[in-house]
């Protein structure tokens, strides 16, 4: 007992070693760290501050990690198609051995899947997008939002599935909305505004209101402009709102001439062929044409469907069935692109990985908690088992002491010297305790009989109350000095000896020995077999005491 101050101590002082070390984390350059503050709000200043860090003027490796780390975020936040991998595969390699990196490892493979992305591998990307969803910590809301909208995105450009696209923009907004990260909150209300008329999802230009709303609030030029193009796509498609698109597509044209693109010249061009004005709808296509002639299949398919239209007002069958057939085969050929599958075996394969991971890790909790349990279950259960063999021995003790005759005990005391008092003070406790118990057995609970044992019986049984026994005994030719020298006698053995050799009844040596009465028989065996003796040990001890008396005579 004496040992466990020095313990707890030391515990203390290896906890104060470790637990400071633990929180610790890496300093990083301060030009970094900046970078890294200014990266959402600013990542045009983030990005002219990375590329004024060489990667030479850095020693420690994990700079090196952050800059290639930050680089790669910069650059994607500033519309900078990758042309390589090599600063995002630096951040990689490192955070993959730093579990105390756990953030900037989910940063690094969510930007390792835009580089794979603008490197014209979509497959690749979902892969690491679905990896750092399986990194991420489930409170990281920043990143698990770009996360699902990046992976929205996949979806939405290779056409693989709409529905899962709106899915992944909505758990995308509820990521940023406990960020209270309002801008982002709006680039998912504007995407899952994108998918109105081809998910099951209805009226959803209302997220494109609460988006240009965000975009007004936060005075962002570009997505005012953005949700106003797309409402106004949105519109046109109603007859009733029509007029009301048209307005929003010429005032687009008219506070933000730098920022028009071909989709809203488009959208005008169609809204003046369904209003039958084929002139204007043909300036606005030609408008899209002077911009560049390589459009992607989307663009093409927009334009075919607009002459069709412009062909039937003409009343041009064959024209509007030439534009309406190249329309048909280019939304084929985008339909049947076989990315698409790939995007969506890799998003399935990954999600039943996740799923099985949780489920082991459901398995594991469970075995723990089984082993716990079960463990709980044995200590209440060895519990009971000492409470009762506790009761039983109490109990034992008051039944046999029903039967005892204590009037046996004047001898010993007359033989007794006055020098001797430990053990005239023994006796006198005993023949107490047991005269106290006799009377008050029926009432007493077994706590109460242990603790008077305890009171009256423990206090006296000491080292030095052992020591004057063995003197008294050993008068009579060192009887229990004799006996202590077979190596096989223990100490509590030579007790048990010394207490028979004066008379003790097996009650009174199971209450000062602390035995049951019970256990008093299968001692004795012990002992006699230690001894080598073929009679009882009572007998054994009697005849001793009696060849002593013979030869004292």
């Amino acid at each position: 007992m004496k040992r466990w101050p020095l313990v707890i101590v030391m515990t203390l002082l290896m906890l104060g070693m470790v637990i400071p070390g633990c929180g610790v984390s890496h300093r990083y350059d301060s030009r970094l760290a900046r970078a890294d503050s200014l990266m959402n709000d600013v990542p045009d200043s983030a990005l002219a501050i990375v590329k004024g860090v060489a990667l030479d003027s850095l020693t420690d490796e994990s700079d090196r990690a952050y800059l290639g780390l930050l680089l790669t975020q910069a650059r994607y936040k500033c519309y900078i198609t990758a042309t390589s991998d090599t600063d995002i595969n630096r951040a990689l390699d490192y955070y993959r051995n730093q579990k105390s990196e756990h953030e900037k490892l989910t940063r690094a493979y969510l930007y390792k899947g835009t580089v794979m992305e603008d490197l014209g591998h979509p497959d690749s990307a979902m892969l690491y997008y679905k990896t750092a969803e399986a990194t991420a910590d489930e409170k990281d809301y920043v990143n698990l939002g770009q996360i699902n909208t990046r992976i929205a995105s996949l979806y939405r450009l290779y056409h693989a599935d709409i529905q899962v696209c709106f899915e992944k923009s909505k758990n995308a907004l509820n990521y940023y909305k406990k960020a209270d990260d309002k801008r982002h909150q709006m680039s998912s209300l504007f995407h899952m505004g994108m998918c109105e008329g081809i998910t099951s999802e209805e009226h959803l230009s209302g997220y494109l209101y609460q988006a240009l709303d965000i975009a007004k609030e936060i005075n962002d030029t570009y997505y005012i402009y953005q949700c106003s193009e797309l409402l106004c796509r949105q519109l046109s498609m109603k007859d009733t709102s029509r007029h009301k698109a048209k307005r929003i597509a010429l005032k687009c044209l008219e506070d933000y001439p730098e920022l028009v693109e071909v989709d809203l010249l488009l959208d005008l061009a169609k809204i003046y062929a369904l209003e039958g004005c084929n002139d204007s709808a043909r300036f606005f296509i030609n408008r899209v044409q002077e911009r560049t002639s390589d459009h992607s299949a989307q663009v093409k398919v927009r334009k075919c469907n607009i002459l069709s239209i412009i062909a039937k007002n003409e009343n041009d069958v064959n024209k509007k069935n030439y534009y309406s057939d190249i329309a048909n085969q280019l939304s084929d050929s985008i339909a049947n692109n076989k990315q698409k599958y790939r995007i969506q075996q890799i998003e399935n394969f990954n999600n039943l990985k996740s799923s099985n991971a949780k489920n082991r890790k459901i398995s594991n909790l469970k075995l723990l908690i089984a082993i716990l349990s079960s463990v709980f279950i044995i200590i209440m259960i060895m519990a009971m088992v000492y409470h009762f063999r506790r009761t039983a021995y109490a109990k034992s003790i008051i039944r046999e002491l029903e039967g005892t005759h204590l009037d046996r005990h004047e001898e010993l005391l007359k033989q007794i010297d006055a020098k001797e008092s430990i053990i005239q003070n023994f006796v006198k406790n005993l023949v107490f305790f047991m005269q106290t118990s006799i009377d008050a057995s029926e009432k007493d609970s077994p706590k109460v009989i242990r603790q008077r044992i305890k009171d009256t019986i423990g206090n006296v049984v000491t080292k030095e109350f052992w020591t004057e026994l063995r003197a008294y005994l050993d008068k009579n030719d060192n009887i229990i000095s004799n006996i202590a020298l077979n190596p096989k006698i223990t100490e509590s053995d030579l007790h048990f000896i010394e207490l028979s050799c004066c008379g003790f009844s097996y009650i009174e040596i199971a209450i000062t020995m602390g035995y049951s009465p019970n256990y008093i028989s299968t001692k004795r065996k012990e002992i006699a077999k230690k001894l080598g003796i073929n009679i009882p040990l009572q007998d054994y001890i009697s005849q001793l005491l009696q060849d002593h008396s013979q030869q004292g005579r």
